[in-house]
């Protein structure tokens, strides 16, 4: 069986944390570290021995599995929903979201 290849969406604090712990794990391929700022996933890619990529690219991919989302707090749900449409398996850094109603609002998608 061939390792899930993943993608690395953030490339801050708690992104190097995953990043570097799925990096590690003999069990996963991780492709792409993606990040708004190109000197913070350039270096983390390159850290890490993987490609810079962007978000959509990512979820546009079926040769990508999986995304560990590790990018601001703002940006987790949306990222969140749009990979589970993409048919992507999601970790997610918390917390999904910080207003309960629009995860509430959100619930069946998730």
């Amino acid at each position: 069986m061939t390792a899930p290849r993943v993608a690395l969406l953030g490339a801050g604090r708690m992104g190097q944390v995953h990043g570097r712990n799925a990096a590690a794990n003999p069990r996963l391929d991780l492709v792409s570290v993606v990040d708004p700022s190109a000197e913070l996933a350039g270096a983390l890619a390159a850290e890490l021995g993987c490609a810079v990529g962007t978000a959509d690219g990512a979820l546009a991919d079926p040769a990508i599995d999986a995304v560990l989302i590790a990018t601001s707090t703002s940006t987790h749900l949306d990222l969140v929903l749009a990979a589970l449409a993409a048919g992507k398996a999601v970790f997610c850094e918390k917390p999904l979201d910080l207003d309960l109603d629009r995860l509430r609002a959100h619930a069946a998608e998730l």
